[in-house]
């Protein structure tokens, strides 16, 4: 790892797997980012809806209840603008296809992750750069 990052940038991490949950939790905790937990893609939206903005959204795609799928298109009614990265085992879904900006296929390494972070904060830089 490359050590903590300078960066305060905010990840809303959803996942219903709590112990990849906490994983992702302390990498990036450790990195330097702020993180915030969604459990499933309603609770997501419910954070989003109380006003908190994240700088990306990693969003895992299949969970019970609200899918990735539903908070993408949610997030894309509201033109929120938030980069989101697809994390999923689903080989024949790709970024580009549902309006994601970076695709993480699970099982990852922490290497993979930080590398999805980081080009989902270029993408929203270079977004508002134009």
């Amino acid at each position: 790892m490359t050590g903590p990052s300078t960066t305060r940038a905010c990840v809303l991490v959803v996942e219903d797997d709590d112990r990849l949950l906490m994983a992702i939790e302390d990498v990036l905790s450790d990195e330097g980012y702020e993180i915030r937990l969604a459990r499933n893609g309603q609770i997501a939206i419910e954070t989003l809806l109380s006003g908190f903005v994240p700088d990306v959204i990693l969003l895992d795609l299949m969970m019970p209840g609200s899918s990735g799928f539903e908070v993408v298109n949610w997030v894309q009614q509201k033109g929120l603008g938030l980069p989101i990265i697809l994390c999923t085992q689903e080989d024949d879904v790709q970024a580009a296809d549902v309006g994601a900006v970076v695709k993480l296929c699970k099982p990852f390494t922490i290497e993979q992750l930080l590398d999805a972070v980081t080009r989902a904060l270029g993408a929203m830089s270079a977004d508002a750069r134009s």
